[in-house]
């Protein structure tokens, strides 16, 4: 990043998911564009910036308690500018509650944070939250500071999001799903791949939906035919399908590539019709059962990763162990459970039947159960397996890691495989000093409940 003598610097914390990250990051690379300076350490900073997130209560609360320890700490002449899904949701709320909060910046507005800070410092206390599709359209995402592990890049390929899910506030914080067009995403993957990244995480509020709002029909199979003439791109990753909108073709581009790896995370929130209705999701069960059979034999070292609520209003038992049967029948290999938060603003927030704490607990529990065995049972058919491992780090382990039992030894290289994904899944520790951004080949020796080990390939 570029550095000018006597620059102005900015401190960026960053909260919430992988897209609000690449937010973060374009918000960083303009403001180096225009001579800012990035410090880790927010007393250095002229300006402080957070990043919220607004999706469930805990991320409302962490997203609170960063904004006041900044604004507590704030010293004379410093900027403290907020933006994000918080931002956008009560900015003007925040804005008079808290007076040392000096610009707001909704999910729209970030690629104008330097005209947005120009503003804050002539103390006008700016609050933008207009322009969302605008913006987006017009700045496009470059220039971005990119602050992931250097081979490992996110490419957010669109923006909001077309469905109307009752638990859900992100179309109103949002808006309706708009995407980027190829050319500028093939353009940003080129200059990520320049920069040093190996792997792009393609993310997107639904990436299997990407395009149609440009007149793209099966956009996302066009974009990952565009992305294999990226050279220098090892991995790419799809994160957020949606199991309607997943087409043959779009499964066909994903087995013919040479880069998108069998790895398809597709989050299902539920099994039972009836509660998937409520959710207002499509309520076909039975077509997820097929489609993940079409996924795998398109794909037969496919990791299959999926994500449910527990507890959405007017789950009884006999819908919760629907969902227990449904998880023992897809076997799959990665799944995350949520306890369902009461968002206002949702659907979901006025229905009756809301699912008291102490029913939700022990079942979300039961249901990490029950996916943990199939889990290690996936994990321990794969003992054996050769699987080519990205380091990103490199940790000693205390003498009660069952990993430096079962390896022998102490200084472990940390990294990941085709099947994890970045801050979802577990990694993979490889005996040995292997270096950063490196991909070592590597047999799997054994396994966790969230990871797995193993010896460099001879």
């Amino acid at each position: 990043m570029p550095v000018a003598t006597g620059a102005h610097r900015v401190f960026l914390a960053s909260l919430g998911c992988a897209k609000n990250l690449v937010d973060s990051e374009v918000m960083l690379g303009r403001l180096a564009a225009d001579g800012w300076e990035l410090t880790t350490e927010a007393d250095d900073a002229e300006a402080i910036v957070v990043n919220t997130c607004s999706f469930i209560d805990p991320a409302k609360a962490e997203s609170t308690d960063v904004i006041l320890q900044y604004a507590q700490g704030k010293r004379r002449g410093q900027l403290l500018v907020v933006a994000g899904c918080l931002a956008q949701r009560y900015g003007a709320q925040l804005r008079e509650l808290v007076p040392e909060i000096d610009a707001v910046v909704g999910t729209g507005a970030f690629p104008k944070i330097r005209e947005i800070i120009d503003e804050a410092r002539s103390g006008t206390r700016p609050l933008h939250l207009e322009d969302r599709d605008e913006n987006i359209e017009r700045y496009g995402f470059l220039p971005r500071v990119v602050t992931t592990p250097r081979a490992t890049a996110y490419l957010k390929i669109s923006e909001g999001c077309n469905h109307t899910c009752a638990f859900c506030i992100i179309p109103t914080l949002r808006g309706i799903g708009k995407s980027r067009s190829i050319e500028s995403l093939a353009a940003e993957a080129e200059a990520l791949v320049a920069g040093g990244a190996q792997e792009l995480v393609v993310v997107s509020q639904d990436t299997s939906d990407y395009g149609r709002d440009i007149g793209l029909r099966d956009g996302l199979a066009q974009l990952i035919e565009r992305l294999e003439s990226v050279d220098g791109l090892r991995w790419v990753r799809l994160l957020y399908l949606y199991p309607t909108s997943v087409s043959d073709r779009i499964i066909e581009a994903m087995r013919a590539s040479t880069k998108v790896v069998p790895y398809v995370d597709m989050p299902l929130q539920h099994s039972h019709p009836e509660i998937l209705k409520a959710m207002r999701r499509p309520p076909q069960p039975e077509r997820y059962l097929d489609l993940f059979a079409k996924i795998r034999a398109a794909l037969p070292q496919a990791t299959i990763r999926s994500t449910f609520i527990v507890g959405f209003p007017g789950e009884t038992d006999e819908h919760f162990d629907h969902l227990l049967s449904f998880i023992e029948r897809a076997r799959l290999d990665r799944v995350g459970f949520f306890s369902y938060s009461r968002e206002e603003g949702t659907a979901a927030f006025g229905m009756t039947g809301q699912v008291q704490s102490r029913v939700k607990k022990p079942r979300l529990t039961r249901a990490r159960d029950v996916q943990r065995v199939i889990s290690n049972a996936n994990d321990a058919a794969r003992v054996g397996e050769r699987i080519d491992v990205l380091i990103e780090s490199k940790r000693l382990l205390p003498a009660s890691s069952p990993v430096r039992t079962g390896l022998g030894t102490r200084l472990v290289s940390v990294g990941r495989s085709v099947r994890e994904a970045p801050g979802v899944d577990g990694c993979v520790f490889v005996a040995g000093d292997h270096a950063v951004g490196t991909f070592v080949p590597c047999d799997v020796l054994g396994y966790t409940d969230f990871d797995r080990y193993g010896t460099p390939a001879a």
